[in-house]
This record gives structure tokens, sequence and C-alpha cells, in this order.
């Protein structure tokens, strides 16, 4: 494992990540110990809409956009995640994830978060809880923008 940041930088990393935050260190170690390091520039292509792909994307710095049909949807930043859906329930993306400023991402396939959450409950509860959270916000969300 080669990259800008190390195991305890990506420890740390990730705990800031609200799809982990609440999981053990341990469990944090493991995901670390697989998760790749990506880099990309303003106006890159982070996801692309109508790929098949089955990694998750924890944004470390920068920030990007979600958008669908070229709409623009919400824009992250660090401790925030993209693709997560697609690696729970594999199929097309839904939308692109493009690079608003130099962003750095550490990126986990599916078979490996799907190992890391077999082997570790605690992940799984971690996981469920932070895309609760992220569906009641959404709903709140669009509840307060309907007519």
């Amino acid at each position: 494992m080669t990259g800008q940041l190390g195991l305890v930088e990506r420890v740390t990393a990730l705990h800031r990540v609200d799809l982990f935050s609440a999981a053990p260190g341990r469990v944090l170690l493991a995901v670390a110990r697989a998760a790749d390091e990506v880099s990309v520039a303003p106006g890159e292509v982070l996801i692309a809409e109508g790929d098949v792909e089955h990694h998750l994307f924890a944004i470390i710095t920068g920030s990007v956009q979600v958008t669908r049909s070229g709409r623009v949807l919400v824009e992250q930043g660090p401790g925030s995640t993209v693709g997560e859906l697609a690696v729970l329930a594999p199929e097309a993306r839904a939308a692109s994830v493009i690079a608003v400023e130099p962003t750095f991402a550490l990126r986990i396939a599916k078979p490996i978060l799907d190992d890391l959450l077999a082997d570790w409950p605690e992940l799984a509860a971690s996981v469920i809880a932070a895309l609760v959270a992220r569906l009641r916000a959404t709903a709140e969300h669009s509840d307060t923008t309907s007519p």
C-alpha cells in the first residue's frame, strides 16, 4: 500500500467520515488497510452516471458535485461518501460525481466492504445508522422544499 497517507492518517480520516464515524478503531483499521487512494482534479469525473461499478468513495479533502442529467443535486465535501448505494445494491450509477476542486478520496470496493461487513458487525451497524440518518435528512429537506 503506497500513497499520500500512512495507515494512522487513513484511520483518522475515516473516523471523520459520516459512514464510518461510529465504527470502532479496529474496524477503521481494517477499512484503512483495504482502501485505495484516489486523487482527482477539478472537472474530473469520479463516478459517471449509468456506469456499473461496485465501490464507494470517502471524501477526505476537496469537494465534489453530484449531478443527474447535468443538474447539480448536491455538493459533498470532506467527511462524506459517494457511491455507497452501488456497493450495497449494485446497479447502474444513478448520478455522476465530478470534482469541484482538487479532491482526495479513499475508494473501497464491494468485495472488500462485503468482507469487512461480514467480519465486523459493528461496521454494518455504523453504515446502517449513517444511511438511515442520511435518508431522514433527505426526507426532511424534500418536505421543506415542497410547495
